[in-house]
């Protein structure tokens, strides 16, 4: 079984993925390209790429969730 990835890795790949989907367009095609060849660098960049989608994602549930709760 592979080992979680580094925090550090995970975390650069969060920044990369709330770049490619906050930023100007230009900037968020860059970012998704960076995310793309970052990702490529390693089977463990790959799994902290995997692992910060998965947070980013969840918060995206939960920032719904409460904006839901709000109304």
């Amino acid at each position: 079984m592979a080992s979680a990835p580094e925090e550090k890795l995970i975390e650069r790949a969060l920044a990369l993925i709330v770049e490619s989907e906050s930023a100007p367009q230009d900037a968020a095609v860059a970012a998704r390209l960076a995310l793309s060849r970052w990702r490529s660098r390693s089977a463990e960049h790959t799994a902290a790429a995997q692992e910060a989608r998965r947070r980013w994602d969840a918060l995206g549930g939960i920032a719904a969730e409460l904006r839901n709760l709000q109304k």
